[in-house]
């Protein structure tokens, strides 16, 4: 089954910062700067379908309570061969603060998510999370941060449609995360060490039908990721090493029955970055990925390229344009029970109207070749915004999403379009 999750688009992030706070995010985690603007208040791109993720320490003093309201009409809500359609509405509120501590600061976090599902009252969402961070200094050059963060998920998701008849089921999740950051100047360069770990405690199903009794139908999985970079000047801009371990961990009495294995991925890698000009930025990594598990078949390849790359140009000072691919193993948020190794070129689009009207358009087109099962898929996305800058920190946005699923099994096709209005902003 398929979460809705397959209708969000990548997330965008705020263009020319400077190659080296664009290239420092680039080497951590492994993404891609967009030319797309995107304001804090918009609580939609917080990763929905993991609320409790880590982010990074509050650096505001004050108390802020950021909100969003999204409703609007699916084509496919729940991202799957069901194609059940209907309208939805979203509630989000996010209380966020800090605390100057002798020595550092603290933040905290405090959210709630709803969301209403038309007809399929099964596929209803509830989500409450909490954070709590703490950052400080201990030298001159060197900063450490911790952060940790607790969910509660309740929803779910159809198990079987057919016309004139469908099951769903729901089951409430526990998510605990634990992040923390260490880095220093030295050798020339930043050099920084990240370690996290994320647990998701998948509860058991209740089925819409009698005839099935609960019990679960997802594994539960930990995550651990541990990453070591070194960034330094090099070439008229900067360069980047980075040496990336990820584990998956999966109790030995689901993996059988529930079909997810554990398995671990290592990858080295040199990054590149530098503005040619005012208006264009590059910024390219290559290196070598490799993945190991005890399910793999003999005849997958474990080690492969690893690349990533993205190109800016600020057009005019109203047009902004950007191209980005990239390609990695995948072992966590799968379809394959194992992994995956997925290929996602994304092209970007933003154009400013007005003083308070802005407009952007993202295609995405990923490519995924499973390794626990011969099969593979093609996506593809597109969305549309039109977004009304109409007070300070707050925001009307116009959206249409598409996606085009393709996969070895024509039967497992399927398409979806959504068409939403959300209003957003902060306090």
């Amino acid at each position: 089954m398929r979460r809705p999750s397959h209708l969000h688009p990548s997330h965008l992030a705020q263009p020319f910062k400077g190659v080296t706070a664009c290239l420092a995010a680039f080497v951590l985690t492994s993404g891609v700067m967009w030319a797309v603007p995107a304001t804090p208040a918009d609580l939609a791109a917080d990763d929905p379908a993991n609320p409790a993720s880590p982010t990074p320490a509050s650096t505001s003093k004050a108390l802020s309570f950021d909100y969003a309201l999204r409703g609007g009409y699916d084509t496919n809500l729940f991202g799957d061969t069901s194609k059940l359609r209907g309208t939805f509405l979203e509630e989000e509120a996010k209380l966020r603060g800090s605390v100057d501590l002798e020595g550092g600061e603290l933040s905290y976090g405090l959210w709630h998510r709803e969301r209403q599902v038309e007809h399929y009252s099964f596929g209803n969402e509830h989500v409450t999370g909490a954070s709590l961070g703490f950052k400080t200094k201990l030298g001159d050059r060197t900063d450490f941060s911790i952060e940790g963060g607790i969910s509660r998920d309740a929803t779910g998701d159809v198990l079987i449609a057919v016309p004139g008849s469908v099951i769903g089921y729901r089951s409430t999740d526990m998510n605990y995360s634990l992040a923390s950051s260490l880095s220093s100047e030295f050798l020339g360069g930043k050099n920084t060490l990240t370690a996290s770990v994320e647990d998701k405690n998948r509860g058991k199903a209740k089925f819409t039908t009698d005839l099935l009794l609960p019990g679960k139908v997802e594994a539960d999985v930990t995550a651990l990721d541990v990453t070591a970079s070194h960034i330094r000047p090099a070439l008229s801009g900067e360069v980047g090493f980075t040496l990336a371990y990820r584990q998956t961990f999966v109790p030995s009495s689901e993996q059988m029955t529930l079909l997810r294995f554990p398995a671990s991925s290592l990858r080295g890698s040199i990054a590149y970055g530098r503005k040619l000009g005012e208006n264009v930025a590059v910024i390219a990594e290559g290196g070598i990925t490799g993945i190991s598990a005890d399910q793999l078949g003999s005849d997958v390849r474990q080690v492969r390229p690893y690349l990533r790359a993205s190109l800016e140009w600020q057009a005019t000072n109203r047009l902004q344009l950007a191209i980005g691919y990239d390609r990695d193993f995948a072992i966590t948020d799968l379809d394959d029970p194992l992994g995956e190794y997925i290929g996602t070129l994304k092209l970007a689009a933003g154009l400013k109207l007005t003083d308070s009207l802005d407009a952007k358009l993202v295609y995405e087109l990923a490519s995924s070749d499973w390794l626990y099962y011969v099969y593979n898929t093609r996506t593809r996305r597109l969305t549309g915004t039109l977004t009304w800058q109409f007070a300070k920190d707050h925001k009307l946005e116009f959206e249409y999403r598409r996606v085009d699923r393709d996969e070895t099994d024509p039967a497992q096709n399927f398409t979806g379009n959504q068409y939403f209005t959300r209003v957003s902003g902060t306090f």
